[in-house]
This record gives C-alpha cells, sequence and structure tokens, in this order.
C-alpha cells in the first residue's frame, strides 16, 4: 500500500491501540509498504515465514508457518466466551463454517462440550438438592 490516503483511512478507523501501534511502526513514514522488511522491501511469503520463526525462537514458542498462525488466532477468536462463529468464518474468508471448525484446536477438549457442560451443571443442580 503506497497510497498515503489509504493508510489515513486505515490508520482512522483503525481502534485506538491498534492505530498507536501503527503509529509507532510506521514512525512518520508516509510512502512505502505499509508492512516491509526492515530494509523497506515488500513483506512477501518467504519474509513473513522468516518474521514468523524469528518471533517463535525469541518467544520461545513452537514454529509456525502462516497458516498455523491462522489456525491459532481462529481457534483464539472461537475461544471467547461471546464469539460469532460466523463472524470468525467471514474473517478466516472461509465459505463453509465446516472449515472453520476444522481450524479450531479446541473443538475436541472435554470442558468445551455442551455435554460437559450439562453434566457439570445437572451435577451442581444434583448436589445442591442433596445439603
Amino acid at each position: 500500500m503506497t497510497n498515503s490516503t489509504e493508510r489515513t483511512v486505515l490508520t482512522e478507523c483503525a481502534p485506538e491501540p491498534v492505530r498507536d501501534a501503527l503509529m509507532e511502526y510506521l514512525d512518520g513514514r508516509t510512502t512505502g509498504w505499509l508492512f516491509c522488511t526492515a530494509s523497506g522491501a515488500r513483506l512477501d511469503e518467504p519474509a513473513v515465514w522468516r518474521l514468523l520463526q524469528s518471533l517463535a525462537k525469541r518467544a520461545g514458542l513452537p514454529l509456525r508457518g502462516p497458516h498455523g498462525v491462522k489456525g491459532d488466532a481462529v481457534t483464539h477468536a472461537l475461544a471467547k466466551p461471546d464469539a460469532r462463529p460466523d463472524k470468525v468464518q467471514q474473517w478466516a474468508d472461509h465459505k463453509d463454517s465446516r472449515t472453520t471448525q476444522l481450524y479450531n484446536r479446541r473443538r475436541e477438549l472435554l470442558d468445551d462440550s455442551p455435554g460437559y457442560g450439562l453434566a457439570a451443571d445437572l451435577a451442581g443442580a444434583l448436589a445442591g438438592d442433596s445439603t
């Protein structure tokens, strides 16, 4: 993105913490790519891979590529109590909700199961009756 008007619109409509982080990242730049390498080159796919590997190593996290990070983001978004699966599906650019669920790494956890939640509620209700 080299158009300063587009950059202004992006920074004006972004939530305040995002806008602040973008402004700090841009450090006064008004031309060139919005996201770029240290040399100012376009942040292409190999550069994204290198960046993710570097960040993962520094943070002591498992190495992930862009697709793995997308899965992490979908899982995180769906784990929120007020998650809207339709909005997460749209954000992830999936035409089918089943594709979005394939990215959801929490889908097989017992504590996320509706049956587990129902059993916990029933156990709590029964425990309340016995006292």
